[in-house]
């Protein structure tokens, strides 16, 4: 019986460590999952930017951002950005510092999106972990979202 409530006790303690592990991860923003999402974001932001200066035109489209940089710079780029809704605006300044105020996408995948809480990409590329409550507000503001 003896071995049976060790075993019982190291599995218990087992999981109590893998939850307070994601648990740490999920409020601290500077654990790599967090850090990883952040730099997607930004990196796909600027792919817009880089588009716009190419042709002329705001992208409208995920194939639109492989005429960018992005396929050398980040190759997983384009599986990346099937869990980012992006937003095509076509309302943007031509210098991203002029768009503080304007949502360009967010990251809609994930345990931490499913909880209440995705990380979101301004156009001045900054990014923010916002509730999602918040981002359904913001985007109600902003014409016709699509992924």
């Amino acid at each position: 019986m003896r071995k049976g409530k060790w075993l019982l006790g190291a599995v218990g303690l087992g999981i109590a460590v893998w939850c307070a592990s994601w648990i740490w991860d999920y409020f601290d923003h500077t654990s790599v999952a967090h850090l990883a999402i952040q730099y997607w974001l930004k990196a796909l932001g600027s792919g817009v930017y880089e588009y716009h200066a190419k042709t002329g035109r705001w992208p409208a489209a995920i194939d639109d951002l492989a005429e960018t940089s992005l396929p050398v710079t980040f190759p997983l780029w384009r599986e990346t950005a099937k869990n980012v809704v992006f937003l095509w605006r076509k309302d943007l300044k031509d210098d991203s510092k002029d768009n503080g105020g304007v949502l360009l996408a967010y990251y809609n995948a994930g345990l931490f999106a499913k909880l209440g809480r995705v990380w979101v990409c301004w156009g001045d590329l900054r990014t923010e972990y916002m509730l999602e409550r918040d981002l359904r507000a913001r985007i109600g503001e902003v014409p016709g979202p699509s992924h």
